[in-house]
């Protein structure tokens, strides 16, 4: 499932091209702690950076200055005020719970993700991002 994309702001925008940068190196650190004996929040953390970071660069991309915020689900409604069609992105809201409340818990439950199957997903979000801002 990839997102639907239309172009609005093709010209390369810096900050969106930085963020899918800093995107791409979260989504390494999150392809690492791939092994099951690493405990799922520390996983999902570094995916739910990946995700942030693509968000606030499409954001970008579309010529919206995105919040300051950790909230995928804010991001995600940013994104559809700006014309982006979120519907096979609402699942990335799940990730929110990664950003603040895994991480000073000390006993989050599992969410069971299939954490190869969402890398794979980041990076195709990343490339769909990417396309959009050459």
């Amino acid at each position: 499932m990839r997102p639907i994309a239309t172009a609005c702001c093709s010209m390369a925008n810096p900050e969106a091209t930085r963020l899918l940068r800093i995107a791409r190196r979260d989504l390494k650190m999150a392809r690492r702690l791939l092994d099951p004996d690493v405990e799922e929040p520390s996983w999902g953390w570094a995916a739910q950076q990946c995700l942030e970071k693509t968000l606030k660069a499409w954001l970008h991309s579309r010529g919206v200055q995105p919040p300051a915020t950790h909230d995928i689900a804010r991001l995600l409604l940013l994104l559809q005020k700006a014309g982006v069609d979120i519907t096979e992105l609402k699942p990335l809201r799940a990730f929110s719970t990664f950003a603040v409340q895994c991480r000073y818990d000390d006993d989050p439950g599992e969410l069971g993700l299939d954490r190869a199957a969402w890398c794979n997903r980041a990076e195709a979000l990343i490339e769909q991002v990417e396309i959009q801002i050459v």
